[in-house]
């Protein structure tokens, strides 16, 4: 009996033992087979875990988790069978698996393969941002899913602003999903049914349809525009657009795109339309063209696109760009849509840094572009052809065309620097090399080439520096076809120029700091805070002389600027005020990290301000009497004294100006003023005026080439009442009395749709638009 009770007691505490090393741990290491018979350990920890059946069963519960790698199960129970890899959990379950989120009320899972169910689980997928709810989902291989009573949003919240709802779908991340009799829900209300539907699921780009556009002008009528997107490969894609307006029928378009880096890309785009409507006479070309010029054609077409290009050898480089169209017109009249100018401006200039020429100006630059840079050496290689759209189509033919291609151009550089092997010296050489080929239907063409070496000497010393400098611009002409323009009085016979050129810059600076007793203290209640420290006032006093002498200009071909370089005396002086602020500012600590807060000192400018004026002396010589275009004109000798200010007295208000007072005239001939006030939590303003007085001929003549201009201008964004935003742009045109552009756009901004209304309203046409995007069901 005693040897009973005793093996008893032995037993007992045996049992006891093993199960408080079990329990004492909260953890325990499961082992199952994988697809490919190979073992994967999960780490279990729990408050209480136990085992049953000799360890055939392992049972946990209160904070449940199982992990292995990165993913990982969460729950208030679990049960694993360890004959069959299956785990089974219960209460809040929480899945990360193969990157994707999971919960749900009940699940059960093979721990080696992975696969699995849930009962009213939910799958959240974070890189398309999209939920896929289902009351039983079906977790198969990989990341494969099947839904039944399927609900799917990219919306957080349980009441999504819009969703699909299907009673079943199969998906896979990275690939589709498949949606079978589904209904499109707004706030869980159906409104439209859809018999078959396939969603891309993926965090990369993906071919499919893309969100559609439409609006409605005056001139179009209603349009719509529906793209599809070809993701060619990760650094290749291309764009199929179908564009259809009520009042003037189909235009197809396509673009292409290709980015290896930022040295390597191109874009280009091209739309084309059978127009209904052309303009065959002159009483309609005042009101549907510009300038009473006629469209005769019904074929219009757009071609725009741009390159950046580089070797092996980064040094050297290749940029294109190409802009071909129809007509004159073209480019204003589909400006409202996808396939209009702004968006291929915006495009451009995002991408490469660079603009087409202006949507008004009816030459179109297409050029090529080849350049090599060594130390001190730089080369170009350029090819460019203007095309006058204005050309044909019922107007002038192309062969009065006189227009100046560049077929092509050679520029070669020799930057600024000390005289090669005379180092020691302080002379600095520069030189310019350009050779043209020029080409034209109508008008003197052929060869130029010009030369220009420029000697310098800088002086610097601690009063200021001032640097000489004297050269000469020769410039020799090869003339192929002689073909004076009806505007020129010469007849193109010179074969050559000799300009000798003078010129002497000089710069000072005279500073003051104003400084002031800090009292900001660095601790965490001041985090933020800002003190002036002291101000620093700069004054610069600036002068260029420049002068210019040798042959004159008369009976040179006419191609550009060069052929009409002249005599030159001139002195500009101009005077700039700086006003520099420092200041101090506290930055938060983290106490957890044992980072304490500091000061940090800032600089900003406060105000820069510009008096700049000239005197032409070779205007002074000039002989009143002597007529130019069959008019005498008075001498102004004195330019414009021109005034230009920056000023930022806070950091959410800035303003700038720019004025030009005449001494002959005695006011303002010239000014452009704009004030801008932002607020982060508010939004943006900004009002300004351009101002342009012509008062007579004796203005163009002394070069300002001004025309009557008085135009005000205002930009506004609300951003206080969001989700809401409102945007409006308003133009007023006094010489014209009457508004040049007003548009108003209002901006609804939700987690799971963005929706736009935006009017706009010029002399030339009106436009609607709407768009609206849902994330997830643009594919």
């Amino acid at each position: 009996m005693l040897v009973s009770l005793r093996k008893a007691v032995v037993v007992f505490f045996v049992c006891a033992f093993t199960m408080l090393a079990v329990t004492a741990g909260e953890s325990a290491t499961l082992t199952a087979t994988n697809e490919d018979q190979e073992a994967v350990e999960w780490q279990l920890a729990a408050e209480k875990v136990s085992t049953l059946n000799d360890a055939d069963v392992i049972e946990a519960e209160g904070n449940v988790v199982l992990k292995q790698g990165n993913d990982y199960l969460k729950a208030d129970f679990a049960r694993y069978y360890a004959a069959t890899n299956w785990v089974y959990l219960s209460g809040n379950v929480e899945v990360f698996m193969n990157n994707d989120n999971l919960s749900a009320e009940t699940a059960e899972f093979d721990l080696g393969k992975k696969i699995g169910w849930m009962k009213n689980g939910k799958v959240f997928m974070a890189g398309p941002h999209m939920y896929f709810s289902g009351k039983r989902i079906q977790k198969n291989w990989g990341d494969s899913y099947t839904f039944n009573n399927a609900k799917i949003t990219v919306c957080d919240g349980d009441k999504p602003a819009w969703s699909l709802n299907t009673d079943k779908a199969t998906l896979e991340l990275e690939g589709y999903a498949i949606i079978n009799g589904a209904d499109v829900e707004i706030r869980d209300y159906p409104v439209l049914p859809l018999p078959y539907f396939i969603l891309p699921v993926k965090t990369r780009r993906e071919s499919g349809l893309l969100r559609p556009d439409f609006g409605s002008t005056d001139r179009l009528g209603f349009w719509v525009t529906q793209p599809y997107f070809w993701a060619i490969d990760q650094d290749r894609d291309m764009t199929f657009y179908a564009q259809y307006m009520s009042k003037r029928g189909f235009m197809p378009g396509v673009e292409y795109r290709s980015r290896t880096s930022s040295e390597n890309q191109l874009w280009v785009r091209a739309d084309w339309l059978n127009d209904a409507k052309t303009v065959d006479d002159t009483t309609d070309a005042s009101d549907f063209g510009y300038d009473d010029l006629l469209r005769t054609n019904a074929n219009r077409y757009w071609v725009r696109g741009m390159y950046d290009g580089e070797f092996p050898d980064p040094r050297w480089k290749f940029k294109a760009d190409i802009d071909f169209v129809s007509d004159q017109d073209m480019l204003r009249e589909f400006n409202s849509t996808t396939a209009g100018f702004d968006d291929s401006q915006d495009e451009v200039e995002n991408r490469f840094g660079r603009s087409l020429n202006d949507i008004s100006d009816p030459i179109r630059t297409s050029r090529l572009l080849l350049t090599r840079d060594w130390d001190r050496f730089g080369a170009a290689l350029l090819g460019e052809y203007n095309q006058n759209s204005a050309l044909g189509h019922g107007n002038k033919k192309h062969s009065t065309d006189t227009t100046l291609q560049r077929l092509p151009e050679f520029d070669a550089y020799l930057f600024r620097n000390r005289i090669p092997g005379l180092e020691q010296i302080p002379f600095t050489l520069t030189a310019d090399f350009q050779s043209v080929q020029f080409a034209r239907e109508e008008g003197t063409d052929g060869n130029r080439i010009d030369v220009m070496p420029m000697l310098g000497l800088p002086i610097v010393t601690s009063y200021g520096t001032i640097t000489p400098e004297v050269g000469m611009q020769q410039v020799w002409y090869n003339t192929t076809d002689r073909d004076p323009l009806t505007t020129e009085t010469g007849d193109d016979s010179r074969d050559n120029r000799t300009l000798f050129k003078f010129g002497v810059s000089g710069y000072t600076e005279l500073a003051r700091v104003y400084s002031y007793e800090p009292t900001l203290v660095a601790t965490q209640d001041n985090a933020g805070e800002t003190e002036l420290l002291g101000l620093k006032h700069a004054i610069q006093p600036r002068f260029e002389y420049r002068h210019v002498s040798g042959s004159n200009e008369s009976d040179t071909p006419n191609y550009d600027y060069v052929d009409h370089l002249g005599n030159e005396d001139e002195l500009t002086v101009s005077l700039v005020n700086i006003l520099t602020r420092k200041r101090a500012m506290v930055l938060s600590g983290d106490e957890e990290k044992g980072i304490e807060p500091s000061l940090q000192t800032l600089y900003s400018e406060l105000l820069w301000f510009r008096l700049l004026q000239s005197y032409d002396f070779e205007e002074a010589k000039r002989d009143e009497d002597t007529l130019i275009e069959d008019e005498s004109y008075e001498r102004r000798p004195w330019s414009d004294l021109e005034g230009e200010l920056r000023f930022y007295p806070w950091s959410n208000v800035w303003f700038s100006s720019r004025t030009f007072y005449s001494y002959y005239d005695n006011q303002i001939n010239r000014h452009d003023h704009t004030l801008t006030l932002a607020a982060p939590e508010y939004g943006k303003f900004s009002t300004g005026v351009d101002f342009r007085y012509n008062l007579d001929k004796n203005l163009d003549y002394a070069g300002t080439g001004l025309r009557n201009l008085n135009v005000w201008k205002n930009r506004l964004s609300v951003d206080m009442f969001r989700p809401l935003r409102l945007e409006a742009y308003y133009e007023y045109d006094f010489e014209k009395k009457e508004a040049y552009e007003q548009s108003y756009s209002l901006i609804y901004d939700h987690q799971c749709f963005r929706l736009i209304f935006k009017a706009k309203f010029t002399p030339f046409d009106d436009s609607y638009n709407v768009y609206l995007e849902l994330p997830g069901l643009t594919f």
